[in-house]
């Protein structure tokens, strides 16, 4: 029996006992939802906190106090006493049923008749999949198959046969072919796109700013309200979405359909990969789908499927052709009351060889033409079995074209057209230039979709300017392929950019949160400038997201269509050397962050930047790019041309904007630094520190590959701690952390990570220096972040070594060759002094002398001198275990002599 009068309103949060309502806590009402899902059956308490509460500690009393308050309400209110049992000590379950209100949604899970047959074996895996998911458990499918195979209507078919009252939603996301660097990001964006418009987007709209305030900013539309929350965490989105989706699932599991992932880029791959090697609770099913024909050109899915296979749970899901047994099925569900001849499932088997794509498209054909009809006795054929396949097409592509395409008018054949050529999915506001054209072309796309020809309906679009318009979608990628490779190549070209220019026009100002979209519209379209422009716009957004890799892909093909559109006769050339400018800043800054500071494309990229900056003439646009050259020669450990450039910087200071300025003096005060010129350094540091609180919301890493703040708590804790203030430097390192952690930038963490190892070293805290050093090196490793990773690796073979473990030695010796590898010099005299240290702590003098003498090399042909001191003490040290007394008086006498004139304390052996 139903409780009849009790129900739950899963959107509202609401319990219903009869006329009473009673609203339930977030938790109290996940508890409920799970129960309900798995009616009959025992929840444990562990399953509850798994589920709900995820590994956080401190919640094992949760599910007790959920159901206490569940127990109060009920028995209170319905005297419904017992309705929640206590099974022994292994947990709670329902002893009737509840009902649900409020848990579908008509936007996200939809219940059409899909036919997919001949799919049993798949569906099973994916329904396994979903209750796995249901348990707490991260669970994965991924359906490949050719073009046409019957991937979309597998997942169609999976989703209808979901059951309606279990409280669940699904959203999905479709990549699309892209000519250049596709979107970071861009279907996990379309997922949260639809889930605020779902029954999940209260919650969603509260957990955003909580969990995820990286994607907040991102959110179209929201940018206001995103300037009033933390800067965006430009490289953790990665992290926050997997938090979001954990804690959104809580409370409702959920579905995550991700289609053709062979155009995917490469950011939600990596959050896909990331997801997928995670161990803590979530209860989501994430579905992908792609073409296995289409794997060898993306390297990356290939390199996440190999990731995951491995993965207990997931699932790889390939579909081969229909059997004769599934083609056979189709018929009879197709034409219902057939008398077809058996051999016709067979015949068409064999003809399509079970292509389900074009095993439908048959059908289509025999109806339209008539050779299948129905009489009163039911279905009938007009010829044999035999003709009927003789007259299919021998492609699924040729059949769409010649059978399908050919049977519309021709203004609808144009209309659809140029829909292929505005995407996947569209409205008539990307078809026509003024209000009464968009009026006639939705017309005319409302009446295809609702003969179901070729599109379906996809909601609304709705733009900036105000103007709203139905949405429309392909019904499947091989209609949209087959009209768009129809099309005319010249006629393509010009349809791409009046589609571009009507989506400038209606996104107005906010047209840069397009820019991806815009890019290929005008690239395809061949208006080189404007698709030079957005490709800019759209590695800014994707350095905003944390994906440097992207962004300079973006970036180098902005710079590639400028060469293609010079000489044309239609740039213009002020125009175009701004563009190709900030390209070129913003592929530095890019490089920086993917690479580290010595690539040679980065120093070709500041070369050609130096120029362009020298004929416009503006500060603001000469320091990044002298700033960078600066960043490449300090590098190298050239240091006189640093110096020479530094004060380059520091007289154009004055004319530029003051965060610019903390560039500059950073840029002094680091070379005065690895120079030795300590005492000189405070004056920078204090300028850097005077003029950050007013520019606490710019940050720097976008234009500058690492922000001027962090660089300068970097050094200045080193200067402190060389100085004898400990305390000093250790309020430095945790404000420049606490600046990096707010920005997201893992570049930045990992500066002060080095400093904080760096220090503990000089105060020869082993512990300490290990720590720091052990979590520099796994956070490179996590985030990819170039050379520091190698510089903990020295430092925590130091530790490993001085504790006694002797393997930490051949960390030293690979982080140097890493070095030299990347052809980073500086610091070199202070990681040859961890080596000779730790030869010397090994009881091999001779090596440590020999490592002494490459470091006092290094530092006679750099002049890097921050390490000298110590270098000397150390020398004194070896020649004092070798026997030889005067070296080391002589060495120990030259350390406190380098100290003393660094201003720091004196140095004892």
């Amino acid at each position: 029996m139903i409780s009849e009068d009790i129900k739950v309103n899963l959107c509202e949060g609401i319990l219903l006992c009869g006329e009473v309502q009673m609203r339930l806590r977030p938790k109290t009402l996940s508890v409920l939802v799970a129960l309900v899902e798995q009616q009959g059956e025992v929840v444990s308490t562990a399953d509850l906190r798994r589920m709900i509460w995820g590994n956080s500690h401190g919640n094992e009393a949760g599910p007790k106090q959920c159901i206490r308050e569940l127990r109060r309400m009920l028995d209170d209110n319905a005297q419904a006493i017992g309705l929640i049992e206590t099974v022994g000590r292994r947990g709670y379950r329902l002893t009737r049923p509840i009902p649900l209100i409020g848990a579908a949604s008509e936007d996200l899970v939809v219940a059409p008749k899909t036919l997919c047959l001949g799919r049993d074996k798949e569906l099973e895996a994916l329904n396994e999949r979903a209750a796995a998911a249901k348990r707490g458990r991260r669970a994965l499918a991924f359906i490949a198959g050719e073009a046409g195979a019957g991937k979309t209507r597998l997942l169609e078919a999976f989703e209808a046969s979901l059951s309606q009252r279990t409280p669940l939603w699904v959203a999905r996301g479709q990549a699309i072919a892209h000519p250049g660097a596709r979107e970071p990001y861009g279907l996990l964006m379309d997922v949260l796109t639809q889930l605020m418009v779902g029954p999940e987007g209260a919650t969603l709209a509260r957990l955003l700013p909580l969990v995820a305030p990286s994607w907040v900013k991102q959110q179209p539309g929201r940018r206001l309200e995103a300037e009033a929350l933390d800067r965006t965490h430009r490289d953790s989105m990665l992290r926050e979405f997997s938090e979001l989706m954990e804690r959104l699932t809580r409370g409702r599991p959920g579905v995550l359909v991700l289609e053709d992932l062979h155009w995917a880029d490469p950011s939600t791959l990596a959050w896909l990969a990331a997801w997928g090697l995670q161990r803590t609770p979530a209860r989501l099913l994430v579905l992908g789908s792609y073409r296995d024909d289409e794997l060898d050109r993306a390297g990356t899915l290939a390199t996440t499927l190999s990731q995951l296979s491995r993965q207990p749970d997931c699932r790889l899901i390939t579909l081969g052709g229909l059997d004769e047994s599934a083609v056979s099925g189709y018929l009879a569900e197709r034409f219902q009351g057939n008398s077809f001849p058996p051999d016709l499932a067979q015949a068409l088997a064999h003809r399509t060889e079970g292509h389900a794509m074009l095993v439908d498209a048959a059908a289509d054909f025999w109806q339209a033409q008539g050779l299948v009809w129905r009489s009163e006795a039911g279905w009938q054929l007009s010829s044999t079995p035999e003709a009927l396949v003789a007259a299919i097409a021998p492609s699924v592509r040729t059949l769409i074209e010649t059978e399908r395409t050919s049977r519309l008018l021709a203004e609808e054949r144009s209309l659809l057209e140029t829909a292929s050529v505005a995407g996947p999915t569209f409205s008539a506001i990307d078809l026509a230039d003024n209000r009464d054209g968009v009026e006639a072309a939705e017309r005319q796309l409302e009446h295809l979709a609702r003969n179901r020809r070729f599109i379906t309906r996809a909601g609304l679009s709705h733009r900036p300017d105000g103007t709203v318009a139905t949405r429309y979608a392909f019904r499947h990628a091989l209609h949209h392929e087959a009209l768009y490779d129809g099309l005319p190549a010249a006629n393509r070209q010009g349809t791409h950019r009046r589609v571009g220019l009507r989506l400038e026009i209606s996104h107005g100002h906010t047209a840069g949160e397009i820019a991806p979209m815009l890019a290929d519209h005008f690239e395809r379209g061949a208006d080189w400038p404007r698709a030079a422009h957005y490709r800019v716009l759209s590695g800014r957004r994707a350095q905003a997201r944390g994906a440097p890799m992207d962004a300079a892909e973006q970036f180098r093909r902005a710079r590639d269509l400028l060469t293609r559109g010079s000489g044309t006769g239609t740039a213009k050339p002020e125009a175009d050397r701004a563009t190709e400018l900030n390209a070129l800043l913003g592929l530095g800054a890019a490089l920086i962050a993917s690479d580290g500071f010595t690539a040679e494309e980065l120093r070709e990229v500041y070369r050609r930047a130096g120029q362009l900056a020298a004929e416009v003439g503006d500060p603001a646009t000469t320091i990044p790019v002298l700033a960078g050259l600066w960043n490449d020669h300090l590098t190298r450990a050239e240091l006189t041309r640093a110096e020479d450039l530094a004060l380059g910087l520091q007289a154009l200071a004055g004319q530029a904007p003051a965060h610019m300025a903390m560039v500059a003096h950073n840029a002094v005060g680091q070379t005065r630094f690895f120079t030795g010129a300590l005492p000189a350094c405070t004056v920078e540091i204090a300028a850097v520190l005077e003029i950050a609180p007013r520019y606490a919301e710019q940050d720097g890493n976008v234009l500058f590959g690492e922000d001027p703040e962090v660089v300068c708590r970097q050094y200045a804790a080193c200067v402190a701690e060389l100085t004898g203030a400990s305390a000093e430097a250790e309020r430095h390192l945790a404000a420049g952390s606490a600046r990096a952690d707010r920005l997201g930038a893992a570049f930045g963490r990992a500066q002060m990570l080095w400093c904080g190892a760096v220090c503990a070293r000089l105060r020869s805290d082993i512990e300490l220096t290990r720590d720091r050093a052990e979590a520099l090196v796994a956070l490179c490793r996590t985030e990819a972040v170039p050379v520091w990773g190698d510089a903990g690796e020295m430092l925590a073979g130091w530790a490993q070594a001085m504790s006694g473990d002797t393997t930490g030695a051949s960390r030293i010796a690979k982080g140097l060759s890493a070095f030299s590898a990347m052809g980073v010099r500086i610091t070199l005299p202070f990681c040859h002094g961890l080596a000779a240290e730790v030869a010397g702590n090994m009881g091999d003098p001779v090596a440590g002398m020999h490592a002494l003498r490459q470091a006092f090399a290094i530092v006679r042909a750099s002049g890097e001198r921050w390490y000298l001191a110590e270098l000397h003490r150390l020398r004194a040290g070896l020649a004092q275990e070798a026997g030889r007394l005067d070296i080391a008086r002589q060495a120990l006498a030259r350390a406190e002599a380098v100290a003393r004139a660094q201003g720091r304390v004196e140095l004892t052996m």
